[in-house]
């Protein structure tokens, strides 16, 4: 219990900032990695911003990695 309620106190301290999707790009970024949307809005995020993408999941990584997304791996 200690160590979640730690990471929910590291969690709050990072910025977050909303980004209206481009819905018709990471369709394009699904169909290109073949994943869900759902994901591919990640993907279509740290693209445009130019930001890297922070990430457990493994499908999520390769897809990153063939775009040139930069990762930060935990």
């Amino acid at each position: 219990m200690d160590e979640a309620q730690k990471g929910l106190l590291i969690f709050e301290t990072i910025p977050l900032r909303y980004i209206k999707p481009d819905f018709v790009n990471a369709v394009s970024i699904s169909k290109q990695t073949n994943m869900y949307a759902y994901d591919a809005y990640f993907l279509d995020c740290a693209i445009r911003q130019k930001a890297p993408l922070l990430t457990l999941d493994r499908e999520l990584i390769l897809a990153a990695k063939s775009l040139n997304v930069k990762i930060i791996e935990v």
